[in-house]
């Protein structure tokens, strides 16, 4: 066993938790659902999540270029998918037994939160970029949709105008579906 099959057994138990930690969000709710109110901008958000922990996940092959002999460069390389599962955490909401929920109103309560941590995560996977042997070669392509999706998260912080929100959720999301389909995945998130 390599270094790096080693490696990504840690990391895909990581990625693993906060997959299943989404799935079984979403089993909550399904179960729920009769309880359950205004759905569809955390369904979105929560779908988009799905998508980039995908992505994330593929991101890992390119790494196998790296020789992780040090401490830092794990721990660097660790942090997105530990993000990943704080993300969960804060997007998905704690069903109760026998009370109504309202989804919608869930995540306005949450935005700050969860998009805070998108940013810290964007900002950590393209932070391990630098460990890649091409890297000084492909930092523009790779840094370009990690901003076009910051941006338009960043502008979410600051409104709970419902259009607003589901716009930006369907442009990220139509972006993400766009190029995941005719883009290579390049390092962690060189969307």
């Amino acid at each position: 066993m390599s270094k790096f099959e080693f490696i990504m057994m840690f990391v895909s138990v990581v990625v693993a938790f906060a997959m299943s930690e989404l799935l079984m969000s979403w089993g909550r709710i399904i179960r729920n659902r009769q309880r359950m109110q205004q759905p569809w901008l955390l369904a979105g958000w929560s779908f988009w999540l799905l998508i980039i922990m995908t992505y994330h996940y593929l991101g890992f092959w390119e790494y196998q270029a790296y020789d992780f002999t040090r401490v830092a460069p794990m721990l660097l390389f660790l942090a997105a998918p530990i993000m990943m599962v704080l993300l969960t955490f804060a997007l998905m909401p704690e069903i109760r037994h026998y009370r109504n929920t309202n989804l919608q109103q869930h995540f306005l309560k949450q935005k700050n939160w969860f998009f805070a941590m998108v940013i810290i995560f964007l900002i950590l996977s393209r932070a391990s970029d630098p460990l890649l042997p091409d890297y000084a070669d492909t930092w523009i392509p790779r840094n370009v949709g990690s901003m076009l999706v910051i941006l338009s998260v960043v502008w979410l912080f600051f409104t709970n105008n419902l259009r607003v929100h589901f716009s930006l959720m369907l442009f990220n999301l139509s972006y993400l579906m766009l190029v995941s389909s005719f883009v290579p995945v390049r390092g962690l998130t060189a969307f």
